[in-house]
């Protein structure tokens, strides 16, 4: 009997089939390892929160709330403690926008490390009365030293 066609030898296909297998695999690692690195460099490289054009605004807007609460801390309506929470949020949430940095969560520690001497400074002097129980800083002074810090800020 004639045979009209070649058979394959066993097993000859196979190894386009794990070639594309394969293939398949890398690109699903590589897409998967985009999906999650593509963010992070975003973040890093490209997300600049505040460019120099808005950061004027930014620091006026920050001083405007930072006097605020220099007016309320002069006229009796908010207390020494509630002040410097109050303080401490406000120069975290500006360097959170004029940075990209979420500091909001760092402690005095983590942001000694940023090596921001002027925010490390005001870190320092408005940190302990912040959880102190009995309040013996300057209220007043330390606001207007955030305000100075804050007008001084430069775009890194």
């Amino acid at each position: 009997m004639k045979i009209l066609y070649d058979l394959e030898k066993p097993f000859s296909y196979s190894w386009n089939l794990a070639t594309i297998l394969i293939i398949i695999i890398v690109v699903l690692i590589v897409s998967y390892g985009l999906i999650i690195l593509i963010p992070f460099f975003y973040k890093k490289y490209f997300n600049k929160i505040v460019d120099d054009i808005k950061l004027p605004s930014l620091k006026s807007l920050y001083i405007k709330k930072l006097e605020k609460l220099l007016h309320m801390v002069k006229n009796g309506r908010i207390n020494n403690k509630d002040a410097y929470l109050k303080l401490s949020v406000l120069i975290r949430e500006f360097v959170k926008k004029a940075t990209g940095i979420n500091v909001l969560s760092y402690s005095k520690e983590e942001i000694k490390a940023m090596n921001v001497p002027a925010l490390s400074a005001l870190m320092e002097e408005y940190y302990p009365p912040e959880f102190a129980k009995n309040i013996n800083g300057d209220i007043v002074t330390s606001i207007r030293k955030s305000i100075e810090v804050i007008s001084k800020w430069k775009q890194n």
